[in-house]
């Protein structure tokens, strides 16, 4: 049965093995979130279930990655990194249960600022940035079981997979396609993993990567809060790929002239293109942050993090108690054992044991860590901590925190929003490229039309004197006030062939104006709206069936590998 995101899901669909599913929370390209509950538990906590998606069930490379996600993440046990209480498969899916964090993602935080043309307090980015290093650190740090580094490296830091949590606490999440010595997956040859706007420069050429790639990535990331605007994202991957690996980087002093000297250094440090020139870690990097505002009082604590959420982001803190409220409701009894039971041991290498998970359907136990109580909303003071720049003025000014939602509404869909950040089409993120563009074309006719004008000329003074004298012409001089500018140099980095010879997935959009099923070349891959679906290259049958299964529409598309195809927009 098929869910669309945002949604309760029917009590008849909730039973998945020893957990209850309650509410469908997004779906990404790999994976299917929801909000569950163990079956038959005497408290009411919930958790999030993270689902294979069936059409990837089959791609056995797939599933070695997702296990290989569940079996590191057994061995990163940090108050910043988003916990793995169990994984396993029932029916045929894998899945992974984790921690519920009760919160607001990075990418969703700098969506809103945006949109209102607000930015963060220095602190508060210092807070956010040195916490994400604590927890990249101790997963760059994780070690195996006979005591060597296991050589952990994220590989899609980015602000999507940065959670800022109710109490303060920062989490980084989603190691789905993080690597490890020693995993069972490998990187198939010519492929390349991540958000392409914040891959190294060594990530995007397939070299090997170490922990300095996650510093880059993580700096990217507090450029984009700093200035709260795309610092590599192009109009396609050809173009953010060489604008990473070769383009000149914007002084963020241009978008925050009141940055720290100290703060400005380690940014450009971390994001170094040689990884020798960056920090050896991420420990590092925090610790570079921190000396650099220790004059305005140091980073953000847990507490100032928590009123920003609750002063500034309440309605979106408001619109995750509703989904809560939903899971309030006694949970059934825990069904029978089924007879497809497979239980997977994983070995977690921290503190005493904690009180074990039900014994799930074909599921590991990894253990539960302790869940911290969310702090209730009513009880948070409310202290404004956003500033907004006036447009022309260049002055911060504090602003009073946005209404709440009215009293009853339930916006599920607000809980996880699927890259809001990476692509909102309401916040206008290339306009400054855009601009330099047209800008660019505009240059570029006028010194074509003075040209052709003095052409004109020159020709006009030469056909002007005795027609019965021949003489050879002579060139007209150029024009003192123009100035050509020079040939462009040879393109010394990489190719566009080289690029998408390294990507094995294209990806296309699928929006509809109802409910629609998709099946691609007669496989059901699930219900709009679709985000850049990973799919191999080549030509695709697209099958779209309307509500009630009355109405249907083909489509015939081909997929370019690294490459978005045209989006499809279906209107019944």
């Amino acid at each position: 049965m098929t869910i669309p995101a945002g949604t309760l899901v029917p009590r008849d669909a909730r039973d998945f093995g020893s957990y209850q599913l309650i509410a469908k929370l997004a779906t990404g390209g790999m994976a299917e979130i929801f909000l569950a509950r163990p079956s038959g538990r005497g408290h009411q906590d919930v958790l999030v279930l993270k689902r294979i998606l069936p059409h990837l069930a089959e791609d056995d490379h797939f599933v070695t990655m997702f296990r290989d996600e569940a079996e590191l993440a057994s061995n990163l046990v940090h108050k910043n990194v988003c916990q793995v209480h169990a994984f396993g498969e029932f029916a045929g899916t894998w899945f992974i249960a984790m921690e519920y964090l009760h919160g607001v993602p990075l990418s969703r935080m700098m969506t809103r600022l945006s949109k209102a043309n607000k930015m963060l307090d220095l602190r508060m980015v210092a807070g956010i940035i040195v916490q994400a290093c604590e927890g990249l650190h101790s997963a760059h740090e994780a070690k195996a079981s006979d005591g060597h580094l296991l050589g952990v490296v994220h590989r899609d830091v980015s602000p999507p997979n940065i959670m800022v949590c109710a109490d303060g606490t920062v989490k980084v999440l989603d190691f789905g396609i993080a690597k490890a010595r020693g995993a069972n997956s490998r990187t198939r040859t010519g492929t390349v993993k991540g958000k392409n706007a914040y891959m190294s420069p060594e990530q995007i050429l397939g070299k090997p990567l170490d922990r300095r790639s996650d510093v880059f990535a993580l700096a990217i990331v507090m450029y984009e809060m700093l200035a709260i605007k795309r610092l590599f994202h192009r109009d396609s991957d050809f173009l953010t790929f060489k604008a990473i690996t070769e383009e000149p980087i914007p002084d963020i002093r241009e978008r925050r002239p009141d940055l720290p000297a100290g703060m400005r250094a380690a940014l450009v440090q971390a994001m170094a293109r040689d990884p020798n020139g960056r920090f050896e870690s991420a420990q590092a990097f925090a610790n570079a942050i921190r000396n650099s505002v220790a004059t305005l009082g140091g980073p953000a604590s847990s507490n100032d993090l928590a009123r920003l959420l609750f002063t500034d982001f309440g309605d979106e803190m408001a619109a995750r108690d509703e989904i809560l409220k939903a899971a309030d409701e006694p949970a059934p009894p825990s069904p029978p054992p089924r007879t497809t039971s497979q239980i997977v041991q994983l070995q977690r290498p921290t503190p005493p044991p904690p009180p074990p998970l039900p014994p799930a359907a074909r599921s590991g136990e990894l253990g539960e860590s302790p869940r911290q109580p969310r702090p209730p909303t009513s009880q948070m003071p409310a202290v404004p901590s956003m500033i907004i720049q006036q447009p022309g003025t260049g002055r911060m000014e504090l602003v009073t925190p946005p209404p709440e939602l009215p009293a009853g509404v339930i916006d599920l869909s607000a809980n996880v929003p699927v890259d809001t950040w990476m692509a909102n089409p309401d916040t206008d993120l290339l306009r400054g490229h855009r601009m330099r563009g047209i800008r660019n074309v505009a240059i570029g006719i006028a010194v074509l039309g003075i040209l052709l004008a003095g052409g004109v000329f020159a020709f006009q003074v030469a056909s002007g004197g005795d027609e019965d004298t021949k003489s050879k012409p002579v060139a007209a001089a150029p024009d003192a006030g123009v100035k050509r500018a020079p040939p462009p140099p040879p393109d010394a980095g990489i190719s566009k062939d080289d690029i998408l010879a390294i990507s094995r997935f294209g990806y296309i959009t699928i929006t509809a104006s109802q409910k629609t099923t998709i099946f691609v070349d007669g496989k059901n891959i699930g219900e709009t709206p679709m985000t850049r679906l990973p799919l191999a290259p080549g030509p695709k049958k697209i099958k779209a069936v309307g509500p009630k299964k009355k109405m249907v529409k083909e489509f015939t598309t081909t997929i370019l590998g690294g490459q978005d195809a045209e989006a499809i927009d279906i209107v019944w």
